[in-house]
């Protein structure tokens, strides 16, 4: 079950960039994260009830306040800042920024002490990030000194950083509430974060519904909200900030895949390449972590 998350977490993630691209013309980045929060939390909340007792809801208020903070910077300020940079900067900018994620959760972890560095970790790591520079620059590497910073790269730098904060905030946030219920506050404070945003949004242009756009919005809502951020919290929970945050490094060769099969792009050597070195840093992190 644990590498079943580790898995698939990055897949639903590699969803993100291709709905943003799709859906850039028929909405703003605050809009479009308020439908996939606000329904994600509905549905989320709905199974919980459905389960009985089985979930526990109750907690102080200052954690329920917690919690719906938490919520509101790593699904509400992390998924608007990818789509708005998305906006301005190009796809290998934002992959290669959310890539670094891993690195920088490890280098938090070791810097406080909670986390032993180990030549298996650091190589892990190095792995990883590698595998990302090879699938974001298309195999060759040597363009990443031409890269120039756009308003979009410090969205994104942004989005990375705060989400580098949930991933250790979450991981120390007692569990009083189960994933479900934990899920359906986030998806509320995300959604409350983001609504006046959201509003100007609207304000400004009024899209206009069409029947193209509802299979986007159900992979949204099911896959890119539930899938990707429940499982990530359930991730965090099972194995660790150091090994999840690595995880992530899978989703560019993930978004590879899907933007073969959804808008016909073609697998190259690098591809392979890649996924060879994420999953063999992968394995060195979670061999270093274990150390």
């Amino acid at each position: 079950m644990n590498l079943l998350l580790l898995a698939l977490v990055p897949a639903c993630f590699a969803l993100n960039p291709v709905i943003g691209r799709a859906m850039a013309e028929a909405f703003g980045p605050a809009s479009l994260s308020v439908i996939r929060w606000a329904f994600s939390a509905v549905i989320v909340a709905l199974l919980a009830l459905a389960g009985g007792g089985s979930e526990r809801w109750r907690a102080p208020a200052g954690h329920l306040v917690r919690v719906a903070i938490l919520g509101a910077l790593g699904m509400g300020f992390c998924a608007y800042a990818a789509f708005e940079g998305a906006r301005t900067s190009p796809a290998t900018n934002i992959a290669l920024i959310y890539g670094c994620t891993s690195a920088f959760v490890a280098a938090w972890e070791i810097a406080a002490g909670r986390q032993r560095m180990t030549a298996a970790l650091g190589l892990g790591i190095a792995a990883c990030l590698a595998g990302v520079v090879l699938i974001v620059t298309r195999g060759h590497p040597e363009v990443l000194q031409n890269l120039r910073f756009t308003p979009g790269d410090l969205w994104a730098t942004a989005g990375m950083l705060v989400f580098v904060v949930y991933t250790i905030a979450l991981r120390r946030t007692p569990a009083l509430l189960t994933a479900l219920p934990q899920f359906a506050v986030m998806g509320l404070g995300a959604t409350i974060a983001l609504l006046p945003v959201a509003g100007a949004e609207l304000g400004a242009a009024h899209p206009v519904p069409a029947p193209w756009m509802v299979p986007w919005l159900v992979a949204t809502v099911l896959v890119a909200g539930i899938g990707a951020f429940l499982g990530y919290n359930l991730a965090l929970t099972r194995n660790g900030p150091v090994l999840t945050a690595a995880s992530l490094t899978l989703t560019p060769v993930y978004a590879a895949g899907l933007a073969m099969l959804l808008i016909g792009e073609q697998l190259a050597w690098y591809h392979a390449a890649a996924l060879v070195l994420v999953v063999a840093g992968l394995l060195l992190v979670n061999r270093g972590q274990a150390a």
